[in-house]
C-alpha cells in the first residue's frame, strides 16, 4: 500500500505554467479577493527588481491544491496570488492587442480554455461564488466594451487591481520605443511563466489539505485565523461539507454588515464572543483549540457551525439599533444599544450578544440599562480593559445563555463583583478626568437631564456637536488670563469633569481662552441648568472645580444606577 505522504505531489513551477497547465477552482467557502492596492503594488515591484536583476529562482510562496470536480485542482491556498498575476496577464494582452501584436493571442493560453461539454470559451482560473461571474466578465474580451460595475468590497478590489496593473504597464514600458514594447512585456511573460516559482501541493484529499494548510500556516506563511478555523471545521464535515459551507457562508453573509467597521477579522472576533456564551472566557489565541474541542467529528462540527450561524444574526443586531431583530422590542431598546455601542467597551460584547439571543424584550431592556450604568462606573474608574472585569462578563454571559428564564436583576447579581459600590463610583467620579469630548458631552448631557428630572437620562449620545458643544472653563491654554492657576494646576485640572460645561457653539467659540470674569457672563441664565449654576461662582480656581466635581457626582448615583 502507498503511504499517505507518497500521495502528496509537490512540484517546484512557475506560477504561470500553472494557470497554463491547469484549471483551477476556488471552492465556495473559501474568502472573497481581499489583496489592495498595497499587496498588488508590491507583487508587482517585487517581479519588476527580480526581473531588472535576472534573479534565478524568485519564489512566490506555496500553492495548495486538491483534486475538484471535472479533474479542475481546488485551490485551498493561494487565490491571491493567482488571481493577481491572471489579472497582470490579462491586462499585458490588452495591452499587446492594441498595438496588434501576435505575443497577445498566446497569452490567451494562460487566461482561457475551451470546455468542449459547455462549447464555451472559459477562465482557467475560477473564483469562489462571490467573485467568479464579476472576475470573469472583467476578464472577458468583451469587457473593454461594457463597464462592468462592482457590487461588493471584493469586486471593488478586483477593478482597483486591473486598474492598479494596467498603470503598472504603462510604467514598464515608458521612456521605450513603442517597437520594443512587446520585447519587455514578453520578458515578464517568460519570467511569470519560468521564473516566478511557487511549490505547488496537490493534496489527494480535503483532510489531508486542510493538515498541509495548518503546517504552513505554524511555519510562518500568511494565513488568517479565521482561515483555520473554517478550515478545520470543513476538514471534520466529512460528507456533510455542503451543510458546513452553506452554514459557513450564511454567518459570513450576515457579519459582512460589520466587517469594514472592525480592523481585525470580525469571523475570529465573532467566534471568540460566541464561544465565551457558550463555553466561557478564553482569549484571543485559544479561538482556534476551542473550535477545535468543540467540532471535532462531522455531527459537532456541523452542529457548532449551525449555532454559531444563529447567534451571528443576535451578534450583528447588538451592534445596529435599527436591525429587524429589535421590531416588537420597548422602544427604548434602541436608545440603549445606540448608548452601548457609543461606549464600545469590549468585554461586554459577549454580554451583549447573550442579552440579545436569550432575553425576553423587557428584560433585555433592563439588562442593557444595567450594562449602560455599569459601563460608565468601569470607565470612571478606569476599570473597563482589565482581565477580572472580562472574565466576569464572560462567566454571566455564559450563565445567561444555558439559562431559559433570564432575567436583568440575576445578572445584576452576577456581575455583582466587578460593579463598582455607590461610594467607589462616587470617589472616583469627583476626582475624573476625561479626554474625550463625546464621552464628556455624555456625561453632562445625562447629568443635567438628570438634575433637571427629565425621562430616560441614560439615553443622551445623539446631541448634535455642532449644537451642542463642550467648554473647558479653564481653557487648555490659560495663556496668562488665569493667574489663579499654577502652570502645573493648570496642566492637571483643565480635563477635569468639573471644569466642562456645556453651551451653544457660537458662544463657545466666542469665548475661546478668554478670563474668568468675561466667561462667566456667558454662562448667566443658560438654558443648561448645570451651566448656569457655573455663572454663580465668584473666583474660578482649583477649589471652585473640586466643588462643582463633588456636586456632579451626586447626579452621577441618580444617573447611573445600580
Amino acid at each position: 500500500m502507498r503511504s499517505q505522504k507518497s500521495q502528496i505531489k509537490v512540484d517546484q513551477v512557475g506560477i504561470g505554467k500553472i494557470l497554463k497547465d491547469f484549471t483551477l477552482i476556488v471552492p465556495s467557502h473559501q474568502r472573497d479577493y481581499s489583496w489592495t492596492d498595497l499587496e498588488v503594488r508590491t507583487l508587482l515591484q517585487d517581479l519588476a527588481k527580480a526581473i531588472s536583476d535576472n534573479e534565478p529562482g524568485y519564489f512566490l510562496g506555496t500553492i495548495v491544491t486538491i483534486p475538484g470536480p471535472s479533474g479542475r485542482l481546488e485551490v485551498i491556498d493561494g487565490q491571491q496570488r493567482l488571481a493577481t498575476i491572471t489579472i497582470l496577464l490579462c491586462q499585458i494582452r490588452r495591452y499587446l492587442r492594441e498595438k496588434d501584436d501576435i505575443i497577445a493571442e498566446d497569452i490567451k493560453t494562460f487566461l482561457f480554455y475551451t470546455d468542449r461539454n459547455q462549447r464555451a470559451v472559459v477562465p482557467r482560473l475560477r473564483l469562489n461564488n462571490a467573485d467568479n461571474d464579476f472576475f470573469g466578465a472583467m476578464l472577458s474580451d468583451e469587457q473593454s466594451g461594457t463597464i462592468t460595475q462592482p457590487t461588493s468590497k471584493s469586486h471593488r478590489l478586483i477593478t482597483a487591481a486591473f486598474k492598479v496593473i494596467s498603470n503598472y504597464i504603462d510604467t514598464i514600458v515608458g521612456g521605450f520605443d513603442a517597437k520594443v514594447h512587446g520585447d519587455i512585456l514578453n520578458k515578464w511573460i517568460n519570467f511569470v511563466e519560468f521564473g516566478a516559482d511557487v511549490i505547488l501541493l496537490q493534496v489527494p484529499s480535503g483532510g489531508n489539505a486542510y493538515k498541509m494548510f495548518e503546517t504552513l500556516n505554524d511555519r510562518g506563511l500568511k494565513t488568517t485565523q479565521a482561515d483555520l478555523v473554517k478550515n478545520y471545521l470543513f476538514s471534520q464535515a466529512g460528507d456533510r461539507l455542503t451543510e458546513a459551507e452553506h452554514a459557513w457562508s450564511q454567518m459570513r453573509g450576515v457579519l459582512e454588515l460589520i466587517q469594514e467597521e472592525e480592523k481585525e477579522d470580525i469571523t475570529v472576533t465573532f467566534f471568540r464572543h460566541a464561544l465565551m456564551v457558550i463555553q466561557g472566557f478564553l482569549r484571543k489565541n485559544e479561538v482556534y483549540e476551542a473550535v477545535q474541542h468543540n467540532g471535532k467529528g462531522t455531527q459537532a462540527a456541523v452542529a457548532f457551525l449551525r449555532k454559531t450561524e444563529a447567534l451571528s444574526t443576535a451578534y450583528v443586531a447588538t451592534f445596529y439599533r435599527d436591525h429587524e431583530k429589535w421590531s416588537g422590542y420597548p422602544d427604548a431598546i434602541r436608545p440603549a444599544i445606540l448608548t452601548l455601542n457609543f461606549f464600545d467597551i469590549h468585554p461586554f460584547r459577549p454580554m451583549l450578544l447573550a442579552i440579545a439571543a436569550k432575553f425576553p424584550p423587557k428584560e433585555a431592556v433592563r439588562a442593557f440599562e444595567l450594562l449602560i450604568s455599569l459601563g460608565v462606573r468601569l470607565l470612571i474608574a478606569s476599570s473597563t480593559r482589565t482581565g477580572s472585569v472580562e472574565e466576569a462578563v464572560a462567566k454571566a454571559a455564559q450563565k445567561a445563555f444555558a439559562s431559559d428564564d433570564c432575567k436583568a436583576l440575576d445578572l445584576k447579581k452576577d456581575l455583582s463583583e466587578i460593579i463598582p459600590s455607590d461610594e467607589r463610583f462616587r470617589q472616583a467620579f469627583e476626582i475624573a478626568t476625561v479626554s474625550s469630548g463625546p464621552l464628556a458631552r455624555y456625561y453632562l448631557r445625562t447629568l443635567e437631564r438628570v438634575a433637571k428630572k427629565e425621562a430616560d437620562p441614560l439615553f443622551t449620545v445623539s446631541d448634535d456637536k455642532e449644537v451642542v458643544t463642550l467648554e473647558h472653563i479653564l481653557p487648555r491654554k490659560p495663556e496668562g488670563n488665569w493667574p489663579q492657576f499654577s502652570p502645573e494646576e493648570a496642566d492637571n485640572y483643565w480635563k477635569r469633569i468639573g471644569n466642562m460645561a456645556l453651551l451653544q457653539q457660537k458662544t463657545n467659540s466666542d469665548m475661546k481662552s478668554a478670563c474668568w470674569a468675561d466667561k462667566r457672563q456667558n454662562f448667566k441664565g443658560h438654558g443648561y441648568e448645570l451651566t448656569a449654576q457655573v455663572a454663580a461662582v465668584p473666583d474660578w480656581n482649583v477649589e471652585a472645580i473640586c466643588r462643582r466635581q463633588a456636586e456632579l457626582a451626586k447626579l452621577a448615583l441618580k444617573a447611573w444606577p445600580v
